[in-house]
């Protein structure tokens, strides 16, 4: 996909992760979220932060706090000490894309942009979801060199296995970057960019024999 599209998708996602903050309202802004340690007003005030912190800033931030992940928690709680409803607002400004990453470019958004949806929705029992295509799409980035180190909490979760989606013609294949063969994990789009995410919560939507590699390896 070229950065129009990209931002086309990540624009549509966002007014659906909108819609569910408004369906949630202020009573569940301290609920859980699959985003460990994030209630909903973290994780809202984190989707903000493509907008409203240039990378310049974030880098800053991180350079202070010594850790990329300790700058998104400090964004997150700032930007979304708000109510949910100005959140949600801002997140549908067709006009608001904010400045494009330095490391993964607009790709990180629109990633972001599917995984956290449903990081806000599945414990809250919802099947708000992105469109198939975007999932395709999220998994090659997912699994791309610059992907892994951005997504990817847990170092080698992918390495030397086979992930197949059934929902679409995804594939990922060792073989294809000179490693051996490896046993197969399947599973949807959703759940595969889901696992290889680092979330538990979607392992027992994953199969084939290799499933068990990736439940060790995430500590399920």
């Amino acid at each position: 996909m070229d950065d129009a599209q990209l931002l086309a998708r990540t624009a549509d996602n966002r007014r659906l992760f909108a819609d569910v903050l408004d369906s949630l309202g202020e009573g569940h802004a301290r609920d859980a979220t699959l985003c460990t340690d994030w209630d909903v007003r973290t994780l809202a005030g984190h989707m903000l932060q493509p907008v409203h912190v240039p990378s310049w800033r974030f880098l800053l931030t991180a350079a202070r706090h010594r850790s990329m992940a300790r700058a998104c928690d400090v964004h997150a709680a700032r930007l979304g000490d708000r109510p949910l409803a100005q959140i949600a607002a801002e997140l549908r400004h067709p006009a608001r894309t904010g400045s494009k990453p330095w490391y993964i470019g607009w790709a990180g958004p629109f990633t972001d942009s599917c995984i956290h949806l449903r990081d806000l929705a599945e414990p809250q029992g919802l099947d708000a979801t992105v469109p198939l295509e975007h999932w395709q799409a999220a998994l090659g980035i997912i699994a791309s060199p610059r992907g892994r180190e951005s997504f990817v909490p847990t170092p080698g979760l992918l390495d030397g296995l086979r992930w197949e989606a059934t929902d679409t013609d995804w594939v990922h294949d060792p073989t294809d970057e000179g490693g051996d063969p490896g046993p197969t994990v399947t599973g949807t789009s959703e759940a595969l960019a889901m696992v290889m995410s680092g979330r538990p919560a979607y392992l027992d939507r994953i199969g084939g024999d290799g499933a068990a590699t990736v439940r060790e390896r995430l500590g399920g």
